[in-house]
């Protein structure tokens, strides 16, 4: 049975952050990544989770697009009309698998926030890379807040999204993914923890895991990766150790589901270089990265001497993993 965390007013005043239009092709240095030593999980591993696996193409692999393209599209979803922006390549061809890619918006941002930015930028490296892939934008913004805190309906409009375009497009079932930014990284964390068997893999950018709902936690693995400022006070990197609040725990959360049994120190940034870090004892198919840098509440965040979002570069490598 799904469960409802208890709610109290969002008292977080969580801002849009700048976001460009483009992001430039250069190619930024490797982070520095650090390997922790942990227990070896034994975690079996379904084929459609191999790395490199072949695509599982859905049911609407073959068929027309008919009526059915870009642009906002409305539906109802859990007694509400939910709408969500859909970006389907001008190329699309029906015989092709396709990744399929959500943004979550944030606070003060829309699904148009999305489109504008380039789905977190991933979109851009998509097509420089000629990598073909369906993004979506879902809209919040049904309640009080962006994305709902008492109840599971943004999680059925999820699944009502995720079974509709498997029955429309060509999409290869194996590689879907979420990102997003603040209460977008919200909402990921918690879609991660019941759609394990459908998401491959989730980026969540200043996450945090109260004041929002939160389902029972299915404990199966899944590629996660994270990141959080060291001096954001908002999404904090840690709310409460008691309670186990804070960005600290969504990751934690994923390494203990991933079969890490004795949950390392995490290394924090000390210097303008970002660190990332990546856990011994994940399985390879599913890993957990957490991006650690000295800076607040932001999803944009470049290196000393380079012009590169390393946030968005290290989402889409990390997503091209798989």
């Amino acid at each position: 049975m799904r469960k409802a965390t208890s709610y109290t007013a969002m008292t977080l005043a969580i801002f849009l952050s700048a976001h460009p239009a483009g992001l430039s092709a250069e190619t930024t240095k490797a982070p520095q990544t650090t390997k922790l030593g942990a227990g070896q999980p034994s975690i079996p591993v379904d084929p459609a989770r191999k790395l490199k696996n072949r695509p599982v193409l859905s049911a609407g692999s073959g068929k027309k697009l008919e009526d059915f393209k870009s642009g906002i599209h409305t539906m109802t979803s859990a007694g509400l009309e939910r709408k969500y922006t859909i970006d389907i390549p001008d190329n699309y061809n029906k015989n092709k698998p396709y990744r399929l890619i959500f943004a979550m918006h944030m606070m003060g941002g829309h699904m148009d926030t999305m489109v504008n930015n380039h789905f977190y930028g991933l979109k851009t490296y998509a097509e420089k890379d000629n990598v073909p892939c369906i993004f979506v934008a879902p809209e919040g913004y049904t309640d009080q807040t962006p994305w709902r805190g008492s109840d599971d309906k943004d999680h059925i409009f999820f699944g009502d999204m995720l079974a509709l375009f498997k029955d429309k497009l060509s999409i290869d079932t194996s590689r879907v993914f979420c990102c997003g930014f603040s209460f977008g990284a919200m909402v990921t964390y918690s879609l991660s923890l019941e759609f394990q068997k459908d998401l491959r893999a989730v980026a969540c950018y200043a996450p945090a895991n109260w004041n929002i709902y939160l389902p029972a936690n299915k404990h199966e693995p899944l590629a996660f990766f994270s990141m959080t400022g060291t001096e954001d006070g908002l999404c904090k990197y840690i709310n409460s150790d008691e309670l186990k609040q804070g960005g600290k725990y969504c990751f934690l959360t994923h390494l203990e589901d991933n079969g890490v049994k004795a949950l390392p120190e995490i290394p924090l940034a000390t210097t303008p270089t970002h660190v990332t870090t990546g856990f011994k004892g994940c399985p390879k198919e599913y890993p957990v990265l957490f991006g650690s840098f000295i800076g607040g509440h932001t999803d944009t965040m470049r290196d000393p001497g380079s012009d590169v979002n390393w946030v968005a570069k290290e989402t889409w490598d990390f997503f091209m993993r798989f």
